[in-house]
Formats: C-alpha cells, sequence, structure tokens
C-alpha cells in the first residue's frame, strides 16, 4: 500500500491519493471519456479532451504539500496525452486492402449471423469475413479465398450496433464480396484447430449440460438454450469467459503451485495459454492482464493495487485495440472487475462480507449498461447471483477435472469418469430447476431509467472514491458530477 506521510503540527497525517493508489484509473478515465464523445467532436480535439479529463482527475486529489506526487503527475498526463494520439491515429487511419483478394488463411471463428453464418479468415493480407449459407468451414480449417474486399457498413443499426466496430474489435480488416472458398489440406498444428477438436470432443463424450457448461468454460463457444435461460435467471455472465473462469483456472494451479520461483512462471504459462484456449475474448484477456501484474507483483515483492491493475489492463486493450470500447461484453466486463477491485481495496479476499456484496454492487454497477443495451434487468438475478458464483467455482472446477481424466481416456478411469459426470448433470440440472422456481417467483423485470440510471452511476462513483480513501466532502462533488457525466456521455 503506498502512503504520503506529511507532518503537520508534530503530527503525522497519512493522505491517500488518487495517484498514489491507481494513477491507471486516471489515464483510463481521459482516454474512456475520449472515445465516448467521438462520434460527437472532430477528431483532432479528442487528444485534449482526454488530457483535459484526466487534468481534472489528477487535480480533484492533488495535494501541494507532497512532492512525491509532481512526477507521477507528469508521467500520468504525458501517458494520456501519448495514447490519445495513438488510439485517434489507430481509429481514423484508413486500411490498406487489394482491389482483389486471392490467397489462403486459417479460419479463426465460425458464427451464426442472421440467417447466414458469418466466417472470420485470418490471411498475411490481414483479417476477412466472408458469409455463407451454412456452417461448412471449421475453425482451424485452412482455405484458400478468392473475392473482392469491401468495406464495413458504418451506418448505425437497431441498438447503435455498427458492423465496422464490431469486426474490427475482433482484428477484421473487411468483408469479402463475390467470393470463392476452397479448403485446402493441411495438417499443420494450430490453437484454432485444437480449440475445435476440443469442442466436438467435449459434444460427442460428455454429456448435453455437462459439456454444454464446459465448452462455454474451455472453448467460449456457448449453447444457444443455455445461454437463453441464463439470460433469464440474470447469470448470462457465468457463460462468457471472464474474470470468473480465468479466477477458477489460476486459484485450482495455486493449489499445486503454491511457493517456488517456478509458481509465477508456471501459472503466467497456463494463465495465457487457458486465454488463448478460449478464443481471446476482451473479457479474458482483461483479467488476464489483471492477474498477471498482481503475479508480476508477487514476484518482485510489490503487490499492486486491484483497481490499478485493472484500469492497467483496459488501458492495455484499448491500446491495442481502440474499437473494444464500443464492445458491451468489454464495458460489462470492466464494470464488474473494477466494482470488485474497489471492495477488495476496503477488505480482503477472505472478507464474507466482501462476497456478500459483490452480487449486488456488480449488479448496480452493470444496471445502467446493461438496461439500456437489453431493454431491462431481472431482478431475480440479485439473490441468485449469491449462490451462483459459489456453485459454479466448485461445480465447474470438479466437472473440469473429471472431463479432463475422460477426454484423455486414462486407462481404468473411464467407468468411474462417466458415473462421477452423470452426478455432475445432476447437479446442473437441479440448478436450472431451482433458478427457473426462482425466476416465476420473481418474476419483475427493471426497465432502463434516468433516475435509476443516475442514482447507480453515482453509487458507482463513490465506491470508487471511497475505495482510494478520498474525502467525503470531495466525494459529495465527484459522485453527482460523474454521474451527470457519465449519463450525458452513455445515455444520450
Amino acid at each position: 500500500m503506498t502512503l504520503a506521510v506529511v507532518p503537520t503540527d508534530q503530527r503525522l497525517v497519512i493522505v491517500m491519493i488518487v495517484l498514489a493508489r491507481a494513477p491507471f484509473l486516471v489515464v483510463l478515465t481521459g482516454l474512456v471519456t475520449m472515445l465516448a464523445v467521438s462520434d460527437r467532436v472532430a477528431p483532432w480535439a479528442l487528444p485534449a479532451i482526454a488530457l483535459l479529463v484526466a487534468f481534472g482527475a489528477t487535480a480533484s486529489s492533488f495535494r501541494m504539500e507532497l512532492e512525491g506526487q509532481w512526477p507521477v503527475a507528469a508521467c500520468v498526463l504525458v501517458s494520456v496525452t501519448l495514447l490519445a494520439f495513438w488510439i485517434v491515429f489507430s481509429l481514423t487511419r484508413p486500411l490498406l486492402v487489394p482491389p482483389v483478394l486471392d490467397t489462403s488463411g486459417i479460419v479463426v471463428e465460425s458464427r451464426p449471423w442472421g440467417r447466414m453464418n458469418a466466417v472470420s479468415v485470418k490471411t498475411p493480407q490481414g483479417g476477412f469475413v466472408l458469409t455463407l449459407p451454412f456452417a461448412s468451414l471449421t475453425e482451424g480449417q485452412k482455405v484458400r479465398i478468392k473475392g473482392i474486399p469491401r468495406p464495413f457498413s458504418g451506418t448505425p443499426r437497431s441498438g447503435g450496433f455498427r458492423e465496422d466496430r464490431f469486426w474490427r474489435a475482433r482484428g477484421m480488416t473487411a468483408r469479402l464480396a463475390k467470393t470463392e472458398v476452397s479448403p485446402l489440406p493441411d495438417d499443420s498444428w494450430s490453437i484454432h484447430r485444437w480449440r475445435y477438436d476440443l469442442y466436438r470432443s467435449i459434444v460427442l463424450r460428455l454429456p448435453r449440460l455437462t459439456g454444454a457448461y464446459l465448452n462455454a468454460a474451455w472453448t467460449g463457444k456457448r449453447d444457444p438454450e443455455l445461454n437463453t435461460a441464463h439470460r433469464a435467471w440474470g447469470t448470462s455472465h457465468l457463460l462468457a469467459v471472464s474474470g470468473f473462469h480465468v479466477g477458477i483456472v489460476i486459484m485450482a494451479a495455486s493449489c499445486v503451485l503454491r511457493r517456488g520461483k517456478a509458481r509465477v512462471y508456471g501459472l503466467s504459462l497456463l494463465l495465457w495459454l487457458y486465454v488463448f484456449l478460449t478464443g481471446a475474448p476482451a473479457s479474458a484477456v482483461r483479467a488476464g492482464l489483471m492477474i498477471q501484474v498482481s503475479l508480476l507483483g508477487e514476484r518482485v515483492g510489490r503487490p499492486g493495487s486491484p483497481i490499478n491493475s485493472v484500469s492497467l489492463a483496459g488501458v492495455v486493450l484499448l491500446a491495442l485495440s481502440p474499437f473494444l470500447f464500443w464492445d458491451i461484453g468489454w464495458r460489462l466486463s470492466l464494470l464488474a472487475a473494477l466494482t470488485i477491485a474497489a471492495l477488495l481495496e476496503r477488505g480482503t479476499a477472505q472478507d464474507w462480507k466482501i462476497w456478500l456484496g459483490i452480487s449486488p454492487a456488480v449488479w448496480a454497477a452493470t444496471f445502467p449498461q446493461v438496461s439500456w443495451t437489453f431493454g431491462a434487468v431481472p431482478l431475480v438475478g440479485i439473490p441468485i447471483n449469491f449462490f451462483a458464483p459459489p456453485f459454479f467455482s466448485f461445480v465447474l472446477a470438479l466437472a473440469s477435472g473429471i472431463a479432463g481424466i475422460r477426454l484423455l481416456g486414462i486407462p481404468g478411469t473411464v467407468f468411474v469418469a462417466d458415473a462421477l459426470l452423470y452426478v455432475l448433470e445432476g447437479a446442473f440440472a437441479l440448478w436450472g430447476v431451482l433458478a427457473d422456481v426462482a425466476a416465476q417467483a420473481i418474476p419483475a423485470r427493471l426497465e432502463w431509467n434516468p433516475f435509476l440510471v443516475y442514482f447507480f452511476a453515482g453509487c458507482f462513483v463513490t465506491l470508487l472514491c471511497r475505495a482510494l480513501f478520498v474525502p467525503w466532502r470531495s466525494v459529495a462533488v465527484l459522485a453527482p458530477l460523474g454521474a451527470l457525466s457519465a449519463f450525458i456521455l452513455f445515455g444520450t
């Protein structure tokens, strides 16, 4: 914990400031605000907006008498400025694509797209999206493609969806028209092919519910029926690969790698292997970066601030792909992670009060964004999420171990593994029944409301400020202003 100690009237007054605890939160705030107004402001003015917001956030807790703040403040403001210029350049630079494409590549993703199927192909010339009437191509497959590149549409559709931002956030350059596709023989190894083979093995060799949950956790592929059910229960985040799943993997591995020099390196290797196996979604990469920062802090003996770690991960992701800002999954993941980090700043992971507070706090922090995107939020999600994290933490970890033994086909273990998997299948089925009963008992849904949005945004700002020990007199000013700014930027 970083403290600034100032002698005053022969007393030591401990002053904790935002710059001392979470300088990257200031950077993140400036960049997010800049991106939020990017559709309404000329590109050349965006870096000035980011710098102005960062300067305001810095000044809100700045103490003239503390000498150590000046270098940190200067570094923060310089970092914001440089990153802002880089992000504006990334957003506005023209993409160079050939007029006609004739090359080979690897299928990295295949997903439903309306009545068609969208296939993402990585090539030496960039990433390209083609639509096919059927899911005839599989991930990891090598193909030869011919077509005419066309820019993605930048016209907003219903709900504000923009095709260009969606695909650019996933590393795609253009879509292909008049496409000819032909599979190529290829026996080379790739993480995409490995993920698809694992997906098929899980579907074919494991019970349905258990396989669906493990596919969501291991490969990032969601079962549509299961996804619909969890959305009605207010627990759809359990199917999205995020910090929840990454945390389960690292905690399980920590039971084996308890100490020694190999601990940090072994956990880091396993961490990124898992992240890339799941397709490296933004939420998983964010969690991976956050955990990696903590592991490096453990290695050098300097534990960091949870809020600073989450903010650093968010900044890195925006620098790598600014289009992630418009991805709903990235936003919800960041909001949830910042909320949990703020609670941990004032307590420990072993404190039961923290765990009881996580569910309602995350629900409140994400309500403005979820209700704006989906129209309403099921109230049943609040009580269900008190029990869902511990249940799925235990059952998914147990199912992963047993399924791993079953898929490896270790002699003498198949019968026992199958029996245990069907017991777990019953546990998942029972969870679904109980969740359905709870959803029927609490059918109410809370719709988007400007007063609720303003209130919950203010609660989120207050939580962050108090986690960083900002005085209440400052919070009384920052919370209303912060909530109003968020409401104007994201709610209009």
